[in-house]
């Protein structure tokens, strides 16, 4: 059980490092000033938002998209 403890703090500590580094890499990017990056993170924004679909089967489909895509995301 303590070795289970153990895994689950790593990976809350993987996860919480990869949120920070994302968090920062967006800020970076739209920093930029690029328009069509803007608009794109703006959509991908707004596609999570509570709607007919409830935001956890929303994100549910984006992972088996990303599943089936073969994506790392």
């Amino acid at each position: 059980m303590e070795l289970v403890n153990k895994l689950k703090i790593h990976h809350m500590s993987l996860q919480s490092e990869f949120n920070d580094y994302r968090s920062k890499m967006n800020e970076v990017i739209l920093a930029q000033d690029n328009l069509p990056l803007k608009r794109f993170f703006s959509l991908d924004h707004q596609m999570y938002q509570e709607g007919s679909l409830p935001v956890k089967t929303k994100e549910f489909l984006g992972l088996v998209a990303s599943m089936v895509l073969r994506c790392d995301d």
